[in-house]
């Protein structure tokens, strides 16, 4: 495997990691939720629901690929560099 290939595979394996997070919290909230609609108060019910709601966000985004993540480790993926403005050498 070469080591795009290595990351991507960790990348997943980490958003297999922020499923068991955002699942294993889930239980907690709830209860903290039902809590929450009976006394009517509206803030505990949106810190509890983030609690679970962003591991989850960012493990679909971690298993989906995480593209801007992987095109920041490896920014240029072909054999030739590109051409970019002013750094480059000026051909004749």
């Amino acid at each position: 495997m070469k080591s795009k290939q290595l990351f991507e595979l960790a990348v997943k394996i980490l958003g297999l990691a922020f499923v068991y997070r955002g699942l294993t919290s889930l239980p907690q909230v709830v209860g903290a939720v039902l809590d929450s609609i009976q006394d009517f108060h509206l803030v505990p019910l949106f810190l509890t629901s983030l609690v679970t709601v962003w591991p989850l966000l960012v493990a679909y985004w971690l298993l989906r690929g995480a593209p801007l993540l992987v095109k920041i480790a490896f920014p240029c993926s072909s054999a030739e560099p590109e051409d970019s403005g002013l750094l480059s050498a000026p051909s004749n």
